[in-house]
């Protein structure tokens, strides 16, 4: 139910500001900031409880924090690429996008590699 307050959240901002964008471009620019920090608002609060629920994956993890830590490493770097291409793209910049957007899952899959690989050697003891 949440995610349909933060969407109507965002979409009565835009119809608040794009009328406003013609005649006194500053209040729409008001209005995007405002919007922006109420949904920093819920972002914050979903953010405090992911962070919870990653203490209670380390009491299962014990001592072994590399796959969380590649878990968190990806997922940041997804939302940092994802948030980048989206300026770039609502700029007009849809090349660079596309180029912050492949770098991303470049990196993506960089960091996962030392998973794989300890997957694959898992799977080659077992074989024999």
């Amino acid at each position: 139910m949440e995610i349909i307050k933060v969407s109507l959240i965002g979409v009565v901002g835009i119809l608040l500001a794009v009328p406003l964008k013609d005649h006194k471009a500053e209040y729409g620019v008001y209005i995007g900031i405002a919007v922006c920090t109420i949904l920093l608002g819920y972002g914050v609060r979903y953010f405090a409880g992911i962070l919870s629920e990653i203490d209670r994956l380390r009491t299962y993890l014990k001592d072994n924090y590399s796959y969380l830590t590649v878990l968190l490493k990806a997922a940041g770097a997804t939302y940092a690429c994802e948030f980048c291409a989206g300026i770039c793209k609502d700029s007009g910049y849809s090349g660079i996008a596309g180029q912050v957007e492949m770098i991303g899952k470049l990196y993506i899959l960089l960091i996962g590699m030392p998973i794989l690989t300890a997957l694959i050697e898992s799977i080659q003891t077992i074989a024999g």
